[in-house]
């Protein structure tokens, strides 16, 4: 996992990832009731995670990046408990939080495939089964790369609105599986511009289902998208939400 990539564009996050409605509406269908605790993985500047506040579901959030982390602490109010916001590699959460703690752990904004290996996935599902209730979900999106890979796509759509323009595009490696993910930021009002690279694990569905049922995981629906559309062979979007046994 890379944390240069990241700080280099936090402050300019919520322009290039604006905040995704339909993601509640989604979690509306996982979430069990209202006050259920929510562990957000890889939360970026906690967007997501002052709206499941808001809505009423007590939010844990943590990202690798700390940049991300102060931002998104310095957007909380003082005098609320949630969001509880920190810095952390995903690989420990099973450390961090107590056992059965919580009744969903998402992981969206295809935080997953920056574990570069089976071994780190695992240790990261692994650790999500351990800190779930029993029969509580977890929900994870990253891009469908069976598809990226099958129809070797090499540049994502292209992020461009009033502040900036965000390129983004993939070099295939051979066959070990990763991706260099290159990125060229652009700030309109400077003209500023941030190029990154860092490797991304192109895991398909397939071997992604076999690590979390390893893990002890079932009841598995994957979607296209946040509207809950069915995962075709062309869809870029891929979620799963699963759930731990009883």
């Amino acid at each position: 996992m890379t944390q240069h990539f990241y700080s280099s564009i936090a402050n300019f996050y919520q322009h290039i990832f604006p905040f995704n409605p339909a993601q509640i509406e989604f979690l509306r269908h996982v979430l069990p009731y209202n006050g259920a605790k929510v562990l957000d993985v890889g939360c970026a500047i906690g967007d997501l995670s002052f709206a499941l506040t808001h809505f009423g579901f007590p939010t844990w959030g943590f990202d690798f990046d700390a940049q991300m982390i102060e931002i998104a602490k310095n957007a909380k109010q003082e005098d609320s408990m949630f969001p509880v916001f920190e810095q952390l590699d995903m690989r420990l959460t099973g450390d961090r939080y107590p056992e059965s703690y919580f009744n969903t752990v998402i992981c969206f904004g295809n935080t997953l495939v920056h574990l570069l290996s089976d071994d780190d996935i695992m240790q990261f599902t692994q650790a999500a089964y351990k800190v779930l209730a029993p029969e509580g979900k977890l929900t994870i999106q990253i891009l469908n790369y069976q598809y990226i890979l099958d129809q070797q796509i090499k540049t994502l759509p292209l992020i461009d609105n009033e502040h900036l323009r965000f390129e983004r595009n993939y070099e295939f490696a051979g066959n070990s599986g990763l991706i260099d993910f290159k990125t060229r930021l652009t700030i309109k009002s400077t003209g500023q511009e941030i190029e990154n690279s860092v490797k991304l694990y192109a895991i398909g569905r397939a071997k992604l289902q076999e690590l979390l049922e390893r893990s002890g995981f079932g009841a598995f629906e994957f979607f296209g998208n946040f509207n809950r559309d069915q995962l075709t062979e062309n869809s870029l979007p891929l979620i799963v939400t699963c759930r731990k046994a009883k």
